[in-house]
């Protein structure tokens, strides 16, 4: 017996002919080529900077922007208290120290504007502003407040590409932005990131670093031809995982153990990357890793997000509070992947099975 092929999506066949393409024209082979130009045009046209970075990871992105700043050891990078870890190293590695933030109590896993007042310090030279699980930081309100006070603002978007806030793409706020394309992002090519400014020293000073007799942490043609199609199908499929959340919020809003992301108070049109909300285990007296063993088991892409900075050791970082909060915020997250949303290979939307376990656990919790 014969079975039909899969299904294939628009922008995964889009990929199939680029890198087809690519290979036949030999370039696949060339340390740069028409992709890296045409993807850099895209990234310039798209978010408004003028120079573009192209490196290994979003991971070393964050690095690369924050070396461009030639930090001092006396001098301070804020990061908030829940993020992605590898952030908490970058600055470490860029020879600055760690200063945390509880995420704003007005929001989730984002820092704004009240938190950033109590920890910052004469000695603060950069912030990092991470947009996570479909919350977008209100980045309007961080980047004035930063620049009123010499700091740099280092935008995340590494899982935000494609979000909107205010009509301005996220990446376009910061004085440098990142995006990544590892293995599982919105826009991928297995590896690979971008850092964006405007800035001409700062821009000089990754070159400056990265030139090491070539490019040491260069992206390849091969990679840039399968990530154009990518971002410029980005626009629509954005839309379809923009109503897939749609149909979920709808659903999930009625559970009272659920906090959900509110984008719609600050005009934002966030990307899902990893869908997020928080959960009151001790609401429905439910433990978090049970349930996600069993959805897991269902072959549903679910997870517990990131594990917060509330366990590192005090002399790695300076805070002005404790970091209960984040410890919190770690111990009460779940994430679905954006494949439930779009599956980026096959097109489809089941978006529907994760509602369905949603539903049977509160059944569970009201029997």
């Amino acid at each position: 017996m014969t079975h039909p092929p899969a299904p294939r999506s628009l922008t995964a066949l889009a990929v199939e002919e680029s890198v087809r393409q690519c290979i036949a024209s030999g370039t696949w082979r060339c340390y740069s080529g028409p992709n890296l130009e045409r993807l850099a045009k895209w990234f310039c046209s798209t978010l408004g900077h003028r120079h573009v970075r192209f490196c290994s990871s979003g991971t070393l992105g964050i690095e690369l922007a924050l070396r461009s700043l030639h930090l001092r050891p006396d001098e301070e990078v804020l990061l908030c208290g829940y993020d992605y870890p590898g952030n908490f190293r970058a600055v470490e590695d860029s020879g600055a120290r760690v200063v945390l933030s509880n995420p704003s109590p007005a929001l989730q896993w984002s820092l704004d504007i009240d938190v950033l007042e109590q920890s910052v310090a004469s000695e603060t030279k950069a912030i990092i502003v991470s947009h996570l699980h479909g919350e977008l930081a209100p980045v309007q309100r961080i980047v004035p407040w930063a620049h009123q006070r010499g700091i740099t603002v280092i935008e995340d978007a590494c899982q935000a590409t494609g979000a909107m806030l205010q009509g301005r793409p996220i990446g376009s706020w910061g004085d440098l932005a990142v995006f990544s394309f590892g293995g599982s992002k919105l826009v991928s090519a297995g590896r690979g990131g971008v850092v964006l400014t405007s800035n001409d020293l700062l821009a000089q000073r990754m070159t400056c670093f990265c030139e090491k007799g070539n490019d040491a942490f260069a992206m390849s043609e091969l990679q840039a031809a399968a990530i154009v199609p990518q971002c410029e199908r980005l626009a629509t499929d954005h839309r379809t995982r923009q109503q897939s959340a749609q149909q979920l919020w709808q659903t999930l809003s009625k559970f009272h153990w659920l906090r959900l992301p509110r984008m719609d108070e600050m005009d934002a049109e966030a990307a899902y990357y990893k869908l997020g909300m928080l959960c009151d285990f001790d609401a429905i007296d439910r433990d978090r890793e049970r349930i996600l063993t069993k959805w897991q088991e269902g072959a549903l892409q679910v997870g517990k997000g990131f594990p917060g900075f509330a366990s590192r050791s005090r002399k790695r970082y300076r805070s002005v509070d404790s970091m209960e909060r984040s410890g919190s915020v770690a111990a009460s997250t779940i994430v679905i992947h954006h494949a439930h949303l779009l599956d980026p290979l096959t097109g489809e939307v089941s978006v529907r099975r994760i509602i369905d376990a949603f539903e049977e656990l509160e059944k569970e919790f009201q029997a």
